[in-house]
């Protein structure tokens, strides 16, 4: 019970940044339910380890290598995940590589998951 949770919101905001999102897609929903699945073992059970062997990097950044390990994260599912994809994006006119529309994205699924987790 405890992972059906981030699994449902997992699914509901990947679902959301690809409809929203035209840099956002997946190819079916085999592919959208194998994301979620990832996106949330992987912070499930990598994040804290993570967290824990980057501690001294985030101690010294003051918390900002956080968003570093987010995008990481982030990345890691679209490699592991075939069919899902992160391109990368023109916002107001100004062209982002990949990574920086890893972290957009990915501050959006941090942004989405806190919502939909306070409302389930």
């Amino acid at each position: 019970m405890k992972l059906l949770k981030p699994l449902i919101t997992s699914t509901l905001t990947i679902f959301l940044l690809a409809y929203f999102l035209p840099t956002v897609s997946y190819m079916n929903w085999t592919t959208l339910a194998l994301a979620a699945v990832v996106l949330t073992l992987l912070n499930k059970i990598a994040r804290p380890v993570l967290k824990i062997l980057f501690l001294p990097i985030n101690v010294v950044t003051l918390g900002l290598f956080s968003v570093v390990l987010n995008v990481a994260l982030l990345w890691l599912v679209t490699y592991l995940v075939p069919g899902f994809h992160i391109e990368a994006m023109t916002l107001l006119g100004v062209q982002f590589n990949e990574f920086f529309s890893l972290l957009i994205v990915s501050t959006l699924i941090g942004v989405f998951q806190n919502f939909l987790g306070f409302l389930l």
